[in-house]
């Protein structure tokens, strides 16, 4: 009898231990169930936050200022995220639909020369913004605004008609485009109205309208990872 007891003790004994398992083991299961559930739904939040940066640009009548904030945004995004693991480069491809001349003020393309553009040509226009300061520097634009300062090279752009009617630098003074005499920019007055030939090109190219023609995302990530453009013209 007494024997009897001792083995219905073990025996209770063990069905406490499996139970006791079993309900740490369903505990485990549960919470590893829910951290993995956290996990994904952070990551969804973050890819979501993520293409939402770029959804926006996913429509018609997209300016030539905001194209090139979405081409420096990308540059600026392949150049920081690279060394990550599973990291995709973004890519993106304007295709400007012969409307190069669209830009041009005498006929002749000087800056928006290429009949597409991607995230690596970028520099061709404006200049490559730096992934660790943000800053932008190199290019024609960058440098005409450097010499002049961005709201005097516009000036230049919008004046452009009186500068190519001018004969000598008297006459430039005259018109008191810029706040202080060209020798002191180091240019003569050849070379400021190239200089206003280039920055036309680019203010025309910001006001000009752009169609999202298709956007393409990972397949593992569901992050955007591809985006293409098209000119349609000048804007209004």
């Amino acid at each position: 009898m007494e024997n009897a007891s001792k083995a219905l003790l073990i025996a209770a004994s063990v069905l406490i231990a499996i139970v006791i398992i079993g309900a740490f083991m369903l505990m485990m299961s549960n919470l590893t169930d829910y951290q993995n559930k956290s996990y994904q739904s952070t990551q969804d939040a973050q890819i979501t936050e993520f293409n939402n940066l770029y959804l926006s640009y996913n429509r018609k009548d997209v300016r030539g200022s905001d194209m090139i904030s979405l081409m420096n945004r990308i540059v600026d995004y392949n150049g920081t995220k690279s060394a990550e693991d599973g990291f995709t480069m973004m890519h993106i491809t304007i295709n400007m639909n012969g409307h190069n001349s669209d830009f041009s003020y005498d006929g002749t393309n000087r800056l928006i020369i290429s009949s597409h553009y991607t995230e690596e040509t970028i520099d061709d226009i404006v200049g490559r913004p730096s992934s660790i300061t943000g800053d932008i520097s190199g290019g024609r634009i960058r440098e005409i605004e450097n010499r002049y300062q961005a709201k005097y090279a516009s000036q230049l752009a919008a004046e452009i008609a009186n500068i190519a009617a001018m004969r000598s630098e008297d006459e430039f003074n005259e018109e008191k485009i810029l706040p202080r005499s060209l020798s002191s920019y180091g240019v003569n007055l050849a070379g400021v109205y190239e200089d206003a030939l280039y920055y036309y090109e680019y203010v025309q190219f910001k006001r000009a309208k752009f169609d999202c023609v298709g956007t393409e995302n990972d397949r593992d990530t569901g992050k955007i990872i591809s985006m293409e453009f098209e000119c349609t013209g000048m804007g209004v």
